[in-house]
């Protein structure tokens, strides 16, 4: 096994440590119980509904490639996202141009570039999200008093707001600059990059170029609107899916509480971990709920942790593994893509997530 996969797994155990080190089980049951099941069964959906989004995003994202239809792309998209969630080094994003570049005769270059394309539109909507809730959200006046529970804090989420804006304001016009002047940046990226070692400057060249090539497909400012409203689209429901969730254990929590957390989850499996990031994103759902109620108990917290990512998880994966079977793929298959483009890989790990989720 690779390092990074045991990197991964290490970070995912001292995650459930942090989560669930001196809870009460008993505890932990009683609130697995006392849950409403109505309103994760309207999560479930919910959380599945993000992906038929995500498919619609893609389809304006191909369009100059192939003019494709939704139905064309759900299955694809839904595969991927299930083989984020079974297999490591999140795998999905090539399996799911594999797979629509077998089915529809596309290139996967051009289609896994589309893919990068919305990874940056992911990032740049969820930053964008972090600097609403720092300008809008009303922090809990005892957040402080549970800095030791939780990580975060109104201070912090206020650096990370300005940081934020400074971040999407530097991608905006690295991506503007790729778009109109895409050989000279690329040159001056080349210089700057020059002092680092060749496999770091190779891997960021070849991640530039797939800007560059995800970039053409926006040929109008109509294609671009669209994709800025189903990115605000696909993250809404996402926000929508975990307030539903918080409320199904009566949580009262305002829908900016709901959207701080998918910011915070969505950051989370950005980070390695084992398969269907186990460990990091409990760890995010349970420091947002410290934040907020800093007093509830943590056996509660680790609770409503494991239903938060059931629910984020289970619905998109058996969805999933039902169109493999549909498309007549096999999970070995979808297992074992090319080989030879395992390198494009690793030019993945600035995805977010998410909401891969």
């Amino acid at each position: 096994m690779k390092l990074k996969f045991w990197i991964g797994m290490l970070i995912s155990i001292g995650c459930l440590y942090f989560v669930f080190r001196n809870i009460d089980i008993v505890k932990l049951l009683e609130t697995l119980h006392s849950v409403n099941y109505l309103y994760l069964l309207f999560a479930m959906a919910l959380q599945l509904s993000t992906i038929w989004l995500r498919a619609e995003r893609w389809k304006y994202l191909l369009a100059p490639i192939k003019p494709l239809t939704f139905h064309h792309l759900v299955p694809a998209t839904m595969i991927g996202f299930m083989a984020n969630n079974l297999l490591p080094a999140r795998a999905g994003e090539f399996i799911r141009a594999y797979v629509i570049g077998k089915k529809e005769h596309i290139s996967k270059t051009s289609s896994f570039a589309t893919i990068i394309l919305e990874r940056v539109c992911d990032m740049i909507t969820m930053l964008g999200f972090l600097l609403l809730v720092v300008l809008f959200i009303r922090f809990p006046q005892t957040s402080y008093a549970g800095a030791s529970a939780s990580f975060l804090s109104p201070d912090l989420l206020k650096k990370a707001g300005g940081l934020s804006a400074l971040i999407v304001l530097g991608i905006l016009v690295v991506l503007v600059l790729l778009k109109e002047f895409p050989q000279k940046t690329t040159a001056i990226a080349r210089r700057l990059l020059q002092p680092l070692p060749q496999s770091i400057s190779h891997n960021a060249l070849k991640l530039l170029e797939s800007f560059r090539t995800g970039l053409q497909v926006l040929k109008t400012g109509r294609h671009l609107l669209f994709l800025i409203f189903w990115s605000l689209m696909i993250w809404g429901m996402a926000v929508v899916t975990g307030w539903v969730i918080l409320h199904a254990f009566a949580l009262n929590l305002s829908f900016m509480a709901a959207m701080l957390m998918t910011v915070t989850t969505s950051f989370s499996v950005a980070i390695p971990s084992s398969p269907g990031y186990i460990g990091p994103f409990h760890a995010a759902i349970s420091a947002g709920v410290l934040f907020f109620v800093p007093d509830m108990d943590k056996s509660v917290v680790a609770g409503i942790a494991i239903v938060f990512h059931l629910v984020c998880i289970v619905p998109i994966t058996l969805a999933g593994l039902y169109y493999l079977w549909k498309e007549n793929l096999s999970f070995a298959e979808i297992q074992h893509v090319d080989k030879n483009e395992e390198e494009v890989n690793s030019q993945k790990d600035f995805r977010v997530h998410p909401a891969d989720v």
